[in-house]
């Protein structure tokens, strides 16, 4: 079975993944900003990097998905 999915699909779920990703960096900043041991203060801004890095991702097909919608 072929699953077709629309634009406004990806656009809908780009918008909640974002939404989520922003609670975790929120979260992982706030766990940072309390941390006094270095080794996991670094471990979380690793964690925040790649939390941003997967943001970015979702901003992105965010876009090619409103984009393709406008054409």
């Amino acid at each position: 079975m072929l699953i077709t999915t629309t634009t406004e699909q990806i656009t809908s779920s780009s918008r909640v993944h974002i939404a989520l990703v922003d609670e975790f960096i929120q979260l992982a900043q706030n766990r940072i900003d309390g941390q006094n041991d270095p080794f996991v203060r670094e471990s979380l801004a690793d964690l925040l990097s790649t939390l941003r890095e997967e943001r970015s991702g979702y901003l992105d097909l965010l876009n090619a998905a409103m984009l393709a919608k406008a054409a």
